[in-house]
């Protein structure tokens, strides 16, 4: 997966929530966060297995607010 693709989890804690892709990890694994819960701080390791690719963003927002705010129109789904 992509810097800035848009997931939903699909297992886990987060179950049903929506994050951004912010770097890979390893191939397997990747970081995420959604700019509210899950900041750039301190974003999740998650397995790339358990999460399902919603669309992407076309650039990843530097600050959590503007992440959050771009991320609202895939929690309407």
């Amino acid at each position: 997966m992509e810097k800035g693709t848009v997931v939903r989890v699909a297992a886990g804690r987060e179950k049903g929530s929506i994050f951004v892709v912010i770097q890979d990890f390893n191939a397997h694994q990747v970081w995420i966060a959604d700019g509210r819960h899950r900041k750039l701080a301190r974003p999740r390791k998650k397995s790339v297995k358990h999460l399902e690719v919603v669309g992407r963003l076309e650039s990843l927002p530097e600050r959590d607010r503007l992440i959050w705010k771009n991320l609202s129109p895939y929690r309407g789904r």
